[in-house]
Order: C-alpha cells, then structure tokens, then sequence
C-alpha cells in the first residue's frame, strides 16, 4: 500500500475525529437528535448528525487527494445530491419517493456526467442501443439498491459504519492487488472519515450518523464498485465482487421485502425483524456482541471476494459454507415466517429433534416409504448399472491420441508486482477479448518498466513475435533503451509501471509483410509510472500494442508510444 493511499486514511480520520463531537455539540444544542420511538434501541438524548462530519471530512480529503476529472467530479456532486437528500430528511422526514427522487438524480448524474455504469453488457441477439438503456436502467437499481441497503442495516451502535469500513478496506486491497490505485485512495478517504466517526458511534453510542451519513456511504460505496472495484472488462465482476462483500446489507435488504410482502406490510413500513434485531432480541446476545457477529460476516463474505482473485475454488466452497449458514439463522429466528423452514425441516430428518420441524408422517408417507422400501435393492442395482454404463463408455471412448499442448505464455522470474497480477489474469481468464488486454498489458509492464532490469536486457521480448523479434530489439535499443545501460550502472534505474488502464481493444485493418493471413487487434493502453520517468519525462503515458491470432495465441507485432496520457471526457 502506497503512502498516498495511506495519508488518505489517516488524514480523513483524524478530520473527522476532530469534527464529530463539535458538530454533535452544536446539532444536540439545535434540537437535531434521533427521537425515541417503539422501533428504537436507543435512550437519552442523541444527536443524529454524525453524517455532517463523515462528509466533510471526506470532502477535505478529496480536496488534497483526488485529481479532478469528470468521473472525480460526477461522484462529488452526486454524493452532494444525496447528502442533501438525507440531510433534510433527519431534520423533517421526507416521504419514501422524495428520497427515491433524489437517489435518481444522484444516479443520473454519474451516469449521464461521469460516463460511469455497467461496462461491456450486452445480451446476445439484442440491439447494441437497447442493451445501454437495459444497463443504464441496472445500474440505477444498483445505486439506489445498495445506498438503500447500507442505510438499513444503520439499526445499532457502530454497525452501519464497521460494515462500511470492512467493504472498504477490501475494495482498497482488491484494487491494489489488480493495479487499480485510483480506487484504493478514493476507497481510504471514506474509510478513514467513517472510522474518524465510528470512535463515538461504538456502543454506547455518544452520535449517530442519521440518514445523511448512511445514504452517503451507501451511494459511494455504490459507485465506487461501478467504477471497477479492481476487476477489469467484466461485467460480473463489476457487480460480483460488491455483492458478495456487501452481502449482509443486500441479504437483509431482500429479505426485509420478502417478510413485509408475506406480511401484507408496505415495502417502506419498518419492523424489528432485521439481522440485528433478531441477533439482539431472538438470541438475546446485546448490541456489542451482535454487532460484532455482524462484523465477522462481513469479514468473511468479504473474504470470499479476494480469494476469488488467485484461489476462486477456495472462495466458493467458503461462499457456499456462508449461506447455507445464513439460510439456517434466517429459517431459525423467523426472519420471513415462522411457517419457512425448507432446510431446517431437510436437517430434522437425520436429527429427529422436537424443536425443529418435522415432516409429517401420515398415512401416504408412510405407504410411499413402505414402496421404497421393498424396492431398495432394484433401484440400488439401477443406480449402479448407470454408473458403471457411464464409466464404461468414458473408458472406451477415451482420448488415447497424442496430448497437444496446451497454449502457455511466460512469466518473467523477476517480474514486477504488477506483472505478476496481470500473469495471474492472463492464466485465470477464459475471455479471449480480456486475454488480449492482460498479453498487451504484461508486454508493455515489462517493456517499459527498469527496475528489474539487467545490462542489454530488453523488456517483453517473452510476448514478441519470433519472427520479428530482431527488428524489434533493434529498434528498441535505438529508442527506449538507448540511455537505460547507463541508468543501470548508475543504479538508476527506479522506473516502473505500477498501474494500467485499457482505453480501447479494436481489431486492426493494418497488417504487417508475411502475417497477413491473421486477424490483428489494437490495444490502447494507459500507463502509470511509479514516479516521472527518467527517460519519457512524464508520469502518465499512452501506448499502442498490435498483437495478432496466431493458432489462438496472442503475439505482440508492434507497438507505438501516443505521448503523455491526457484524460479527456470520452476516456
């Protein structure tokens, strides 16, 4: 982790340290404090303005932190939008659809501005059009969902911002294991303004962060996963990886509307049936300890999203394990009916307890075990007849030809941090379109970063077309490393790149002499350095890498630096 992203947390967190038990004096004196009512937990006067803090901390941060551009600038003011909306609602109550309205707005201008929504979501057969306005559409639902679902789960001392700071962390490692730092900064500064607060909103809680704070963590945590969350040219990964971190507010969101809608119960009625509340009355474990629970479900959920970058076997298997848990809690403490036991009832038949539901044992359910039982034996041999059948066919038909090969690219030995993630996604993925990118990618990491680099040794030559491997150490020697023998004898050569950004990936009609039988691909790639490079004189660059299709493998042919990176409104 870099010491930017690190000052983002800590400058944020001592902010909003600071600025909490002021903004708490000065609300309790104004009368802005949460009101006890048969829903509430709470006794004593309390004020419900923790939110102010956690936002202008975080806004402070952006300010010293963040490089402005029009998605920067989009977040800010659609997070100013839905402050606005939960400040004015903890001083006069708005109506659900006002709320709603707002959160759209909010929505629409990330959307609209920023260019940031679902990316690469297209249905087979459908019209290119028809799929942006389906994924427009989803990504509304998914920011108003998610901002929804943080701001519900704000039920005891800490829980809202706990959760909040554990799925921002683990965005913030997931970024940097996958280059995407930009993320992990923006991710730290809400973590360390959140974490600033949460020092007074543990048990006993001296401050809640009232509805301002929640639906502002709950938008930005929103976006900040449609931004990318650290995965690349995914759309399952842009909202997978949130789900499965987010997955106790989502959880308890849905089941909310699924107990209300058995219930016959508006969808906005509040109730005591959410996972806090059931941990804190139904098992009677008190808000320090159900909140606790509450944090190491999040942990583990969250968990499963990093495992699932280098050991995806690992994460499901834990993912599994977790909702087969979660589904016996919810059938255990009646959080839809008392009447839904699917699993418990399954269980019970092994464990014949009484205070566990039981299937009942009439008369057709004893006749249809009777008829089972008799035949036993033949449906036994049936079974082991198929099995052997399939077996035998499997053994008889089976492959006793020559193995090919499987296609294989090279990691370099003394790679980069950054090379080996982008190895890790070239040997992970089963997309031809993302392997190009991870190919370019890895051959331009390895090209222009120094560090690892010995006397006349040229980066991503491993990637390079044999048969144009000469012209292109040549020309290299002449260009980009023409000084670099004398960086490394100097023990100068620090430079590295660090993160990437593909800007486009469009098959080429340009073809090279003797390859023109393959199909050729342009890659356009934005690369960081980890300081200004020695030799470019620049921080932030563009380059295109051509590769061809050659027996489905991925081949550099040529590359060309564009000059320093320039966002602009269509990146």
């Amino acid at each position: 982790m870099s010491i930017h992203t690190i000052l983002s947390f800590l400058v944020t967190f001592i902010i909003s340290a600071l600025l909490v038990p002021l903004v708490g004096k000065v609300t309790r004196n104004m009368g802005i404090i949460a009101h006890e009512n048969k829903r509430t937990i709470h006794h004593g006067i309390i004020p419900r303005t923790g939110g102010y803090a956690i936002y202008i901390a975080f806004l402070i941060g952006a300010m010293i932190f963040l490089k402005t551009d029009v998605q920067i600038n989009s977040v800010l003011i659609g997070g100013f939008i839905i402050f606005l909306v939960g400040f004015y609602d903890d001083i006069h109550e708005l109506p659900p659809k006002a709320k709603v309205a707002g959160q759209v707005l909010a929505a629409l201008v990330v959307i609209l501005y920023g260019g940031i929504s679902l990316k690469d979501f297209m249905i087979p057969n459908v019209p290119t059009n028809i799929s942006t306005v389906l994924a427009i559409i989803i990504t509304i639902g998914w920011i108003i969902g998610i901002t929804n679902a943080v701001n519900l789960i704000d039920g005891l001392d800490g829980l809202c911002a706990g959760i909040s700071i554990i799925v921002l962390v683990t965005i913030t490692f997931t970024s940097i294991s996958t280059g995407r730092s930009d993320i992990a900064s923006l991710s730290m500064l809400l973590a360390g303004s959140i974490t600033g607060f949460l020092l007074y909103n543990f048990h006993p809680a001296k401050i809640f962060m009232g509805d301002c704070g929640a639906l502002f963590i709950g938008f930005m945590i929103s976006v900040i996963s449609l931004l990318g969350f650290g995965y690349k040219g995914s759309t399952f990964f842009t909202l997978g990886a949130p789900i499965v971190v987010l997955a106790v507010p989502i959880m308890d969101t849905l089941i909310a509307i699924i107990r209300r809608k058995v219930h016959h119960k508006r969808f906005d009625e509040a109730d005591r049936g959410h996972l806090h509340h059931k941990l804190m009355f139904s098992l009677e474990l008190g808000q320090t300890k159900s909140v606790l629970i509450l944090y190491a479900a999040t942990a583990l959920f969250s968990l499963c999203s990093y495992l699932n970058i280098n050991h995806p076997d690992y994460a499901r298997i834990l993912f599994i394990t977790l909702l087969i848990v979660f589904e016996i809690f919810v059938e255990y403490t009646n959080m839809i009916s008392r009447k839904y036991k699917p699993l418990l009832t399954i269980i019970n038949i092994f464990l014949h307890r009484d205070d566990l539901p039981k299937i009942k044992e009439s008369e057709p359910y004893r006749k249809i075990v009777r008829n089972l039982r008799g035949k036993l034996k033949y449906l036994l041999l049936v079974v082991a007849v198929v099995i052997a059948s399939y077996y035998g066919y499997q053994y008889y038909h089976r492959d006793t030809g020559p193995k090919i090969k499987p296609i294989t690219y090279v990691e370099v030995t003394d790679g980069t941090e950054l090379m080996k993630t982008i190895y890790k996604d070239i040997e992970s993925t089963r997309d031809r379109t993302a392997l190009r990118e991870y190919v370019a990618a890895y051959f331009a990491a390895d090209f222009y970063s120094l560090k690892n680099k010995e006397k006349d040794e040229i980066g991503g030559i491993n990637y390079f077309y044999q048969d144009k491997l000469s012209d292109f150490q040549d020309y290299a020697k002449k260009d980009y490393y023409a000084t670099v023998n004398k960086l490394i004898i100097d023990g100068k050569n620090t430079d590295n790149i660090v993160a990437y950004e593909v800007l486009s990936n469009t098959e080429s009609e340009t073809k090279l002499a003797g390859l023109e039988d393959y199909n050729y691909y342009d890659v356009i790639l934005h690369l960081k350095f980890n300081h200004k490079s020695q030799i470019l004189d620049t921080k932030d660059m563009s380059v295109t890498v051509r590769l061809i299709d050659k027996n489905h493998k991925y081949y550099v042919v040529s590359y060309s630096y564009n000059g320093p990176y320039v966002k602009t409104n269509d990146d």
